[in-house]
């Protein structure tokens, strides 16, 4: 299938499909993809994985009344900070808003350098310094490993992907709302990020296309899409739901490592291409 058929499927069509490609490309290709490129190929496959800094949509399918339906995770951060699901099912006919579903993977820590991260952030502390610190450790642009705590920072709104403590849910009265909030204090925006596949395990790197679970620090519940009395919505809860995460953007603009022949980076931009795309 041709790629430009591929964007049409979400409504990217013509000139705004062939922009947004080609942003992806040339910045992924920038990014890192020049690191060990003529040391046996590693810089190429470097690009097949999520870091730090890439802008990412989180898709969902759900069987909603014996119909296959896609949802972006959106949000709109003024006025309303509660999320909710972006239909894409119909994006052939109907476009998509996909200003609202864009989200930045600003951070990513261990379990336990986010733990000793708390510990060390007083309560009356804005957690500014602490967050720059500790976010610093790994270098600019670092590879998503499985296991590791995410931070998700909406790109519209500039705020935080956040487990909240009010609960709207009818039917589940163990969830809780999933929202946004304005800084990083304390661990309810952040999310641990585990893989849905057995050929996956803890420590691996995160590949674009990999089906994953996310699971909210503070409550120790997934990031859940929920039907229930005809309306969809997005909730934490004990129940699972697989997110495919597909970056729009990607992180790095600055070359670094070894200069890669034209012949290399055309490889390079074939595998982005083809990789980075909506499914």
């Amino acid at each position: 299938m041709a790629v430009d058929e591929l964007y049409a499927n979400i409504g990217l069509r013509g000139t705004a499909s062939r922009f947004c490609r080609q942003s992806v490309v040339a910045s992924r290709v920038c990014a890192g993809s020049f690191t060990a490129m003529a040391e046996g190929g590693e810089g190429e496959d470097e690009i097949q994985f999520l870091r730090t800094d890439d802008e990412v949509v989180l898709q969902c399918v759900a069987n909603i009344q014996k119909e296959h339906r896609k949802f972006c995770l959106a949000a709109e951060g003024l006025g309303n900070r509660v999320c909710y699901l972006e239909s894409t099912s119909e994006a052939k006919y109907v476009p998509p808003d996909l200003c609202i579903c864009n989200f930045v993977l600003e951070q990513s820590l261990s379990v336990r350098a986010l733990q000793e991260m708390l510990a060390n952030t007083g309560p009356n502390s804005e957690g500014s310094a602490d967050h720059e610190k500790w976010g610093g450790q790994g270098g600019g642009h670092r590879t998503l490993l499985y296991g590791h705590a995410i931070l998700l920072r909406h790109s519209f709104s500039d705020m935080y992907l956040t487990c909240l403590k009010t609960s709207r849910s009818l039917t589940d009265k163990l969830s809780f709302d999933v929202g946004l909030q304005e800084d990083t204090i304390g661990e309810a925006c952040w999310w641990t990020i585990h893989p849905a596949s057995k050929q996956r395990s803890e420590g691996e790197k995160v590949r674009i296309g990999d089906d994953l679970i996310l699971v909210s620090v503070s409550t120790e519940r997934y990031l859940h899409l929920s039907f229930s009395n005809g309306n969809i919505s997005v909730d934490a809860s004990f129940m699972q739901t697989l997110w495919n995460v597909q970056p729009t953007c990607s992180s790095g603009n600055v070359a670094v490592g070894k200069f890669m022949a034209p012949a290399t980076i055309a490889a390079t931009t074939r595998t982005t291409t083809f990789n980075i795309i909506f499914k």
